[in-house]
């Protein structure tokens, strides 16, 4: 079985498979990992549409009468001091880091954090819900692009970041428009374990970030992304 016909089949119905589907998910790594990311986001879906009927029907618990005290209780003080800690911890996480390494790390770790992203369709996201990611700061030629399924805006090394998602002929790529994220050449992107590739490129003051399956042609998507946007920051 060729690896498209698979994707083709994961991606009408990812937990419907028969014997020969399944031996090629056995035998082709990129393949189950691809399958995997499917029925991860076929998981979400059905636990977004999930309604629990009991918890609306529970009577809502009247409200605690106010407790009144002429000096805040020791509890109190001692979850002021875990609050401060907690926003100094979150702090910290937030500080951009301007180590090329660190900012590899960042973008492998962030493709999983909205596996929603990672569908296969051809329908494109609205352009408002694009043009409120992109912000002041880029802009971006749709047109340029295949379908552009997703677009938010997220947090990436210490900065926020608009996070793409293009389709490509193997399936989503996830692209991170890094205005402020200079890197002096191109920094590989590899997560075997999942089949993903990709790359950062330099793009005039600031960077892009491609992640995509190992089986896409991702020099393509470079070339139309770069040609698409512009920095206005």
């Amino acid at each position: 079985m060729e690896c498209e016909t698979f994707r083709e089949r994961i991606g009408a119905d990812p937990a419907d498979l028969d014997s020969e589907c399944a031996e090629h998910e056995r035998s082709c790594v990129p393949c189950a990992a691809y399958a995997a990311r499917g029925r991860a986001s076929e998981r979400l879906i059905h636990e977004a549409l999930r309604f629990d009927v009991e918890r609306v029907r529970k009577p809502a618990v009247p409200p605690a009468e106010p407790v009144r005290a002429a000096t805040p209780p020791r509890w109190a003080i001692a979850a002021s001091v875990v609050a401060v800690g907690i926003a100094l911890w979150v702090g910290s996480r937030f500080v951009p880091n301007d180590d090329p390494v660190e900012l590899a790390a960042a973008v492998e770790e962030h493709w999983s954090h909205e596996p929603e992203s990672w569908v296969r369709t051809s329908t494109p996201v609205a352009s408002s819900v694009l043009e409120a990611a992109l912000g002041d700061g880029v802009s971006i030629d749709a047109e340029r692009l295949n379908v552009v399924s997703y677009a938010r805006l997220c947090l990436v090394n210490g900065r926020w970041v608009p996070h793409l998602v293009v389709q490509g002929d193997a399936g989503p790529v996830m692209v991170l428009l890094m205005a402020h994220e200079r890197v002096a050449e191109e920094i590989p992107l590899d997560i075997p374990e999942e089949g993903l590739r990709g790359v950062i490129i330099p793009v005039d003051d600031g960077s892009i970030a491609i992640l995509g399956d190992d089986a896409e042609s991702l020099e393509s998507i470079e070339q139309d992304v770069s040609d698409a946007i512009s920095w206005s920051i």
